[in-house]
């Protein structure tokens, strides 16, 4: 669906309101260790395993000249990182900056949880609720045991990865975003070598025209993705980096 809007005349260049989605495929979570405890959480959490990345989300973050503006005015309330079990996961300095959703944080910090993290956030839990299971914990709960189990940093690797996969899926077919660049002035030089003078329309012209404006759409589309993917993987890593400095 995503792929067809250029298609139905959507696409703009330097399109403001364009996103990137990225997501996390269900049926891979049944390849990595303690998948059903993981699926098990998942759910518990009403974590997400995909999500929309708008455009203006990079407004606030790490590359942003707007980011000095907003930092002032933007102090953030998470419930979920507000609060330590063991007062040793401090809340990261970055957490004001940091463009992806809580929501497909919280899966990627899930399907990243090692085996003795799973049994700390069980441990957590059970501390929580009562060895009896008087009640059961809350989203946020769940949410906050994850995160003071293994923090962001493993959640932002597997980011990483998946902005990385998504740049070779966008370029294995069509090359570099400087591909596009070309390609495009390839498609103005043409259209500007075209009569000027007007002419009765064939269908052969009509169609012409048509495949022309569908290309164009396509390249811009394309390279619009390419740049979205780029700037956004450069949030994550830069985000990675900071995690693992603080150890989070």
């Amino acid at each position: 669906m995503q792929e067809l809007l250029y298609l139905y005349g959507f696409v703009i260049d330097n399109n403001p309101d364009d996103y990137l989605m990225v997501h996390y495929p269900m049926e891979a979570i049944q390849s990595v260790p303690f998948s059903d405890s993981k699926v098990q959480l998942l759910e518990a959490q009403k974590a997400e395993l995909r999500c929309l990345l708008p455009r203006s989300l990079l407004d606030r973050g790490f590359f942003s000249e707007c980011t000095a503006k907003i930092e002032g005015n933007d102090k953030c309330e998470d419930q979920v990182r507000s609060h330590s079990w063991s007062g040793q996961r401090k809340m990261p300095s970055y957490l004001n900056k940091l463009v992806f959703p809580d929501n497909f944080l919280t899966a990627l910090r899930t399907i990243a949880l090692q085996e003795d993290e799973i049994f700390q956030v069980s441990s957590m839990l059970e501390e929580l609720v009562g060895s009896g299971g008087e009640r059961q914990p809350s989203d946020t709960e769940v949410r906050a045991a994850v995160w003071e189990a293994c923090g962001d940093s493993g959640a932002l690797q597997l980011l990483v990865d998946l902005l990385q996969m998504k740049m070779v899926d966008l370029e294995e077919n069509s090359g570099a975003e400087n591909c596009d660049i070309e390609l495009l002035k390839e498609v103005n030089t043409a259209e500007s070598q075209e009569p000027q003078t007007p002419i009765k329309e064939t269908d052969g012209l009509t169609q012409q025209k048509l495949r022309s404006k569908n290309r164009r759409s396509s390249i811009i589309y394309r390279r619009g993705q390419k740049q979205l993917t780029r700037l956004f993987l450069m949030e994550a890593e830069h985000a990675l980096q900071l995690a693992l400095s603080e150890r989070n």
